[in-house]
């Protein structure tokens, strides 16, 4: 009989908490043959079919950059456990982030979402209410 390999959704913005719990996560990932993919939130205004809304356009590319660099700390804080891990920017409106979550974790067939460090991961006290409500 094979076992299903767990797969942990991660939602990190860097701090020592939550460098500290990818590690371990990771780390214990790797140990059992899990899964575990680390999300960096990028908030995306929606843009204007208008003239020329470039603010918006300069806007989603900054903070998708900003993701990636989080991402990229990310790797760094994992050295050579990196490899146990994939990678993600997930984009939303600003509005409903849990629900955002609940479905990327649908999506890639996660069986939990981590907050790598609840107080620094970019959710609101309302979004990380709603998440557990979501995830119950």
């Amino acid at each position: 009989m094979t076992l299903r390999r767990r797969h942990s959704l991660v939602v990190y913005r860097s701090s020592e908490r939550a460098e500290a719990t990818i590690r371990t996560l990771a780390a214990a990932a790797l140990e059992r043959n899990d899964r575990i993919t680390i999300i960096a939130l990028a908030a995306q205004e929606r843009v204007s079919r208008g003239c020329c809304d470039t603010r918006s356009v300069l806007w989603n590319r900054i903070t998708r950059e900003l993701a990636e660099e989080q991402l990229a700390g990310a790797r760094a804080a994992l050295d050579d456990l990196a490899a146990a891990a994939e990678f993600a920017v997930l984009t939303h409106d600003g509005r409903r982030v849990a629900d955002a979550l609940a479905t990327e974790a649908r999506l890639r067939q996660a069986d939990e979402i981590v907050l790598a460090d609840p107080g620094s991961c970019g959710l609101s006290r309302r979004d990380r209410r709603r998440l557990d409500s979501v995830l119950v």
